[in-house]
C-alpha cells in the first residue's frame, strides 16, 4: 500500500513539473489528490487556484490621483508585455476621501471586474490634520477592495507641505507593512511645476515598485517580467479636478 501511495503521488507530481520546488500548499493539495482518488472521486483539475491567479493573465485596475500620468503609463508597458488587461482611473486632484465615499471605486469594480487593483492615493491629502477622518477613508477603500488581491502606492513629497509623515504612517498602519510601497522619501526628477514626476522618473518609480512586488515575501505574486518595450498610453478614464463623483 505505501509503495502504491509513493507511486500516485509521483506520477501526480509530473502535473506540477513546471513549478522548481513544491511549497508546503501544494504538498497539501497533493495530498487531498490522494484521498480522493483513494475514494474514487472525479479530479476535474490539478493546477491550484493560486498557481492560476499569480501565473496567468491578470485584470489589472489601477486607480488614484494624478500620478497615475506616469504610473499608469509604465504599468501599461508591463501589463502588455506580460499578457494582462489594464484598467486606469485618473482623478486629477482626489483624495482618499473622494475614493472612499463616491461610488467610483465600486462601479469601477463591477465594470472592470479585476484580479488586482493597483492603488496610487494619498499625494493630495498631505498637509491634513484629521488624521483619523483620512485614516477612515484608507479603511472604507480597502472595504470596498474587499478580497481582490491589491497593492497601495504611497504618497510623494510635495514641497509645500513640510512634514508628510503623519499621513503616509496612517496609511501604511491601514493598509499593512507589506502592501503598502513607500514613496514619500524618494528622490524624483519633477516637472517644471514642482510637483509631478517627469515620465523617466514615474518609470523608474514603477520598476521597483515591480521589484519590490516580486519580493519572495511578497503576499501577492503576479508575472511581471521586465517591458522591452514602451506601448502608447491612455487612460481609459480621467476625471478633472472639478469631478465630485456620485457620492454613496
Amino acid at each position: 500500500m505505501k509503495k502504491n501511495r509513493l507511486i500516485l503521488l509521483a506520477l501526480i507530481a509530473m502535473c506540477f513539473a513546471t513549478i522548481e520546488g513544491y511549497s508546503q500548499d501544494i504538498l497539501d493539495s497533493l495530498e487531498i489528490i490522494y484521498n480522493k482518488v483513494l475514494n474514487g472521486e472525479e479530479i476535474q483539475n490539478v493546477a491550484t487556484e493560486q498557481e492560476d491567479n499569480e501565473n496567468g493573465s491578470q485584470s489589472i485596475l489601477v486607480i488614484g490621483d494624478s500620478t497615475l500620468d506616469g504610473i499608469g503609463r509604465r504599468f501599461t508597458d508591463y501589463a502588455s508585455c506580460n499578457g494582462h488587461t489594464i484598467f486606469t482611473s485618473i482623478w486629477y486632484g482626489a483624495t482618499t476621501k473622494d475614493w472612499a465615499y463616491t461610488t467610483e471605486l465600486p462601479r469601477l469594480i463591477k465594470k472592470v471586474k479585476p484580479t488586482f487593483i493597483i492603488i496610487s492615493l494619498g499625494t493630495n491629502d498631505l498637509g491634513y490634520n484629521d488624521i483619523s477622518a483620512r485614516t477612515d477613508a484608507v479603511k472604507e477603500i480597502l472595504r470596498e477592495v474587499g478580497d481582490i488581491p491589491y497593492i497601495w502606492i504611497g504618497p510623494m513629497s510635495l514641497r509645500t507641505v513640510r512634514d508628510g509623515t503623519k499621513i503616509v504612517n496612517a496609511i501604511r498602519d491601514a493598509v499593512g507593512e507589506n502592501l503598502f510601497f513607500d514613496s514619500y522619501h524618494r528622490k524624483m526628477t519633477r516637472l517644471a511645476d514642482g510637483i509631478h514626476p517627469t515620465f523617466e522618473a514615474s518609470a523608474r518609480w514603477v520598476d521597483d515598485v515591480v521589484k519590490w512586488m516580486n519580493r519572495p515575501e511578497a503576499i501577492h505574486h503576479i508575472t511581471m517580467n521586465f517591458p522591452t518595450a514602451s506601448v502608447p498610453f491612455k487612460s481609459y478614464e480621467t476625471h478633472k479636478n472639478s469631478y465630485k463623483g456620485k457620492r454613496k
